[in-house]
């Protein structure tokens, strides 16, 4: 995927199953979504609304989509890739396992 910095959107998807149903959470100050870039060292943590209704105990299972915007060249080549590295939470503090983008190329035009 070719991406032009500062101007195009990139979306991640990903299909989810959670035998509880306790994906998300209604607090927004909580982040339960990790999105890291592949050239930097720590992750951005995003707040994901419950995915089910509060308080139920049921599977839930669906497709989650991430989008990032305004994505950007860190050094001073005109074109760099990376990876995305995306993981969930779920509300007993249980990491998914790691999902990992296809490559992406930003260009500065």
């Amino acid at each position: 995927m070719l991406v032009e910095e500062f101007s195009d959107s990139v979306l991640i998807s990903f299909d989810y199953y959670d035998y509880n149903g306790d994906l998300g959470h209604p607090d927004p100050n909580v982040t339960s979504l990790s999105v890291k870039d592949s050239r930097l060292q720590d992750a951005d943590l995003y707040h994901v609304i419950p995915l089910s209704p509060e308080g139920s105990n049921v599977p839930i299972e669906g497709r989650l989509t991430v989008q990032l915007n305004n994505l950007f060249i860190l050094g001073n080549d005109t074109v760099e890739e990376l990876q995305f590295e995306v993981l969930i939470q779920d509300q007993k503090g249980h990491w998914s396992n790691q999902l990992e983008s296809d490559t992406i190329s930003v260009y500065r035009p």
